[in-house]
């Protein structure tokens, strides 16, 4: 009886003993103190030096948070920088920040932090992630190299509180001179940069791309998977793809492929080439000359001083002023504010609206499938028109007009605008009604 009394008391403690290390993991406040110190020595570690650079500065520990411990280190490290010499940047799961002054080095200083739910695993992911760092030629480069990202990422949380974490964060904040050449690429991370007049390579995944004023005739800037801001930039390529859209203020010269975004511009002072799919449309400002391909997609424009060449595939478009234009239109509803220069234009199905055709316009061509067409004319404008119409109607309005050929289908009419002479219009419509303001 005695031996198993004494059993009983060690299966006790036992328990005791094991409660008191899952108690101290869920901080509880119990007075459960032999088991703490031999629970926690997995944090004792030796500084960390991850190849193929040690860190300059190692700064390790734990987050007060009991339910979301982390840990820690700093890397930074210096390199002259001759006026041609170029920068690269490749970072992961982590922000890239951009800031300028007027040393004639680079330097880049990098927070790495791991989390987890687990002490020793995030000592493990810290452990795998390093900054590689050189400089060869006139390239000087940075780049995270992490180990073998195996297991589940992310976080969970219940009731607003964090009940699971597991994730690594590597934040550079860069040093350098404004006119170098700059290539940078960042996964799972915004990239943020002021002014700047160097050539500029950015492509961002995942996250978003800000910007101030770029001042470089050669600008590449990618986004997938997020927004990107740009003040001003002087000639861009520019690549957006899914995410909250583009924003622009001023452009100079703009060559944009974006897809299921909304993308915005307020100005563009000379060409662009914008090829806009799915999305929340666009919507430009004043742009001299045009090309746009738009399918899906809502597009407005304001003022186009100079030509347009324009695509429209479904949805609608609307200008308020153009000078010279070609469009084509399929399923799409086409409206004109002003037409000030010549136009053609061929449409199928919806409908083709000109508020005012100009005496700048010498000649205007319309082609119209299953489509109406309705023109309004400037005042002192004069003209010659043919319209032909098959299985639809021509309202005249105000212009002088004779039938040339009537058939139970097809009708053929032609008359003057005005006093006639000097413009010339012609209009081919089927099934569609021509309607003249």
């Amino acid at each position: 009886m005695k031996k198993l009394i004494l059993g009983l008391a060690s299966l006790g403690l036992a328990a005791n003993f094991a409660q008191a290390q899952s108690s101290v993991w869920e901080g509880s406040k119990g007075p459960k103190l032999a088991v703490v110190a031999p629970v926690r020595t997995d944090l004792q570690t030796a500084p960390i030096s991850p190849e193929p650079l040690p860190l300059d500065q190692a700064q390790e520990g734990i987050q007060d948070d009991q339910n979301d411990p982390a840990r820690s280190k700093t890397f930074s490290k210096s390199f002259p920088m001759d006026a041609s010499d170029k920068l690269n940047l490749s970072n992961k799961y982590g922000d890239v920040l951009i800031r300028i002054w007027d040393k004639r080095e680079v330097k880049v200083d990098v927070e790495i932090k791991a989390y987890s739910s687990q002490d020793g695993d995030a000592q493990r992911l810290l452990d795998e992630t390093s900054i590689e760092a050189g400089k060869t030629g006139d390239v000087v480069s940075f780049r995270t190299i992490m180990g073998n990202r195996d297991g589940n990422y992310g976080s969970r949380v219940r009731n607003g509180k964090v009940v699971w974490k597991r994730e690594i964060k590597v934040n550079y904040v860069v040093y350098m001179p404004a006119s170098n050449s700059l290539s940078m690429s960042t996964q799972y991370g915004n990239m943020t940069m002021g002014n700047f007049s160097g050539p500029l390579y950015a492509k961002v995944q995942y996250g978003n791309f800000t910007a101030g004023s770029l001042n470089s005739n050669n600008n590449y800037i990618s986004v997938q998977y997020g927004k990107a801001d740009v003040e001003e930039v002087n000639v861009a390529t520019i690549k957006q793809q899914y995410g909250s859209g583009l924003n622009i203020g001023t452009v100079g010269t703009l060559d944009l492929n974006a897809q299921y975004v909304g993308v915005n511009i307020k100005k563009v002072k000379g060409n662009a080439t914008i090829k806009q799919q799915y999305g929340q449309g666009l919507n430009l400002g004043s742009v001299d000359n045009l090309d746009l391909d738009a399918q899906y997609a809502n597009v407005t424009i304001g003022t186009i001083n100079g030509n347009a060449t324009i695509k429209q595939q479904y949805n609608n478009i609307s200008i308020t002023s153009v000078n010279k234009l070609v469009i084509k239109g399929q399923y799409a509803n086409v409206k004109l504010g002003s037409l000030k220069g010549d136009g053609t234009f061929k449409v199928a199905y919806n409908k083709l609206i000109i508020d005012q055709v100009t005496s700048g316009c010498r000649n205007l061509m319309i082609d119209a499938d299953y489509a109406g067409v309705s023109l309004g004319f400037g005042s002192g404008y004069h003209a010659d028109f043919d319209v032909r119409t098959s299985y639809g109607g021509f309202k005249p309005g105000p212009a002088s007009s004779r039938t040339i050929s009537d058939d139970d289908n097809t009708k053929q009419y032609s008359g003057k605008i005005g006093n006639g002479g000097g413009a010339k219009i012609s209009i081919k419509a089927d099934y569609g009604t021509v309607s003249f303001n």
